[in-house]
């Protein structure tokens, strides 16, 4: 991934193909006025203004340039890229419309964005006069720039110079569209990998984007269809900006996550409200998702560990980014997916490193687990729990035979539940409660005394890996001696559709003592499978509180 950010890197050092331009006009003459008699241009009304300032949303305009051109051979035509009806003579003759310019919505006939006129050899003179006539009735809203070029060019039809330009930046696409597959992929693989799901929408917000630019030398727009092109690109640069953002958030200030989410988008819709171009927005909002992921890496580069040096490299992928940004002429026509593939290949390569090493240590986990599960299995048909639950039984069997019967359903209820979600890498949290009641109901045949669950919060949809409630109750039944009517209490916390934590207290022991409640074989193996399933931010914490009685957390690191 580094060695295509730094191929990607050098082809912005080459600039982009685009048509020759002759002369590019900068300055005109502006008379407002309706279809008709040209005017003289010497008007009190009329005035010298920028291509850039030519206004035809308030009513038809008339235009005047002086255009130089050297001699050439080659065919050569007269380009107007504007969100406007057209209609063009030069040096005194039509050279054709593009639509119809016209005075209200009735009279005027959209024409395309991009137009090109050939100009005959019998027409090309050193010094020529342009004059034009421009309307935008069908403008669907007010733009800022509605007239972008003016320009004599090398001919090539109107659609092929635009393709051209873009041309460079279409290997990027598929970059873009596999990236998107395969983040898309891990994220669905896994649901808690945010970092994937970040990716897979800046890869298809860019991918996107680039569709947005790419139809203008595809597809010969209306004008009336530029502004929504610009408003979609825009759209899609905030959502890279964005997810450029989350991205470095979610690894390095996921605990303020919400905070920076909200600066971030206060930030860009600022941005959107400034009466500026619309692709100088665009370029903004791109740059400000930048300097923020730039600012949440900041700490972590700062500080040593294993994430220093994955922070100092988003930084300087995102400095480049925004230098570039600030230092390329017309960046977002053509070079923009060059440096964000490049950019993008330097997030990936970091997401790489991320879910390569929640691979290891997920393996890591999985293998203390299937460690501690077999030596927790040896443990649960030791003696203390097999023999006296079986010496039980013969009492009952003997004393009271429906009981005995009873008991005997009960035990092998819970041993056909065991082995069916043995094999299983997660349950339904209700399924794993009523287990621990069963075993309660279970263990009251045993013991004499009548145990209970109570439970405060909602379980619905939330999954826990299998036994580990089950474990922690029969752990604390082993090492401890409890009242007739005592009563086990289970809170969950959850957000949405994330668990967030599980708190389970013990009643007060009549054993005093901490046995192995806290550092016992059950405990080990809870907190290696909570580890394995959650990751390495999840834990597990037992604790003893007054009058013998315990309590063990569990969190599993989820954002709240």
């Amino acid at each position: 991934m580094i060695r295509l950010a730094a191929i990607l890197l050098v082809f912005l050092l080459v600039p982009p193909a685009r048509a020759s331009n002759l002369f590019e006009v900068d300055e005109v003459i502006l008379c407002a006025g309706p279809p008709g008699t040209v005017p003289t241009f010497t008007e009190p009304a009329c005035r010298r203004t920028k291509v850039s300032d030519i206004d035809s949303q308030n009513g038809p305009v008339w235009i005047k340039a002086a255009i130089s051109l050297p001699e050439t051979d080659a065919p050569i035509g007269l380009r107007i890229a504007a969100m406007a009806a057209s209609e063009v003579w030069w040096n005194g003759t039509r050279l054709g419309a593009n639509g119809r310019p016209g005075a209200d919505a009735a009279t005027e006939i959209a024409g395309r964005f991009d137009a090109v006129w050939p100009l005959p050899l019998s027409l090309q003179r050193r010094d020529n006069v342009l004059v034009a006539h421009l309307s935008s009735v069908h403008q669907p809203w007010r733009v800022s720039q509605p007239v972008v070029q003016i320009d004599v060019e090398n001919y090539a039809g109107s659609q092929a110079p635009i393709l051209r330009y873009y041309l460079p930046a279409l290997p990027t696409a598929g970059i873009f569209a596999i990236a998107a597959i395969f983040f898309g992929g891990a994220w669905l693989t896994d649901r808690r990998d945010k970092g994937s799901l970040i990716l897979a929408a800046l890869s298809g917000a860019t991918l996107l984007q680039l569709t947005a630019e790419l139809s203008r030398g595809v597809l010969a727009l209306p004008y009336p269809w530029q502004g929504p092109r610009l408003l979609a690109v825009m759209v899609c640069a905030s959502a890279v900006g964005m997810s450029m953002l989350t991205y470095t958030a979610w690894h390095y200030r996921r605990a303020g996550l919400a905070v920076w989410l909200t600066s971030g988008a206060l930030a860009m819709l600022g941005v959107w409200i400034l009466p500026i171009r619309e692709d100088y927005r665009s370029m903004l909002v791109l740059a400000l998702g930048a300097c923020g992921a730039m600012l949440a890496a900041g700490t972590a580069a700062l500080r040593s560990g294993p994430s220093m040096w994955r922070a100092r490299m988003l930084i300087a992928a995102m400095a480049l980014f925004v230098t570039l940004l600030a230092l390329q002429p017309g960046f977002l026509d053509g070079a923009q997916y060059l440096a964000l593939a490049a950019l993008a290949a330097v997030l990936f390569a970091d997401q790489i490193l991320v879910l390569r090493s929640a691979q290891r240590d997920a393996a890591v986990a999985a293998a203390r687990a299937a460690g501690l599960e077999m030596a927790l299995l040896r443990q649960s048909i030791a003696p203390h729990f097999l023999l006296n639950t079986l010496n039980s039984l013969i009492e009952w069997v003997e004393s009271d035979p429906a009981t005995g019967v009873r008991m005997i359903e009960l035990l092998g209820d819970e041993f056909r539940t065991l082995a069916r979600i043995a094999g299983q890498p997660l349950i339904a949290l209700g399924e794993e409660i009523e287990l621990c009641r069963a075993h309660l109901r279970l263990m009251a045949f045993r013991t004499d005394a009548r145990l209970a669950l109570d439970v405060d919060g909602d379980a619905a949809n939330l999954q826990i890996p299998p036994g580990v409630l089950l474990t922690l109750v029969e752990n604390a039944l082993v090492h401890g001696r409890y009242p007739d009517g005592a009563r086990f209490s289970l809170k969950i916390l959850r957000s949405g559709t994330r668990l967030l934590s599980l708190e389970l207290t013990t009643p007060a022991s009549l054993r005093s003592g901490e046995g192995s409640l806290r550092t016992g074989t059950g405990l080990a193996y809870v907190g290696a499978r909570i580890s394995a399933t959650f990751g390495a931010a999840a834990t597990v914490d037992a604790r003893a509180l007054a009058g013998s009685i315990w309590q063990t957390t569990i969190t599993t690191g989820a954002p709240s």
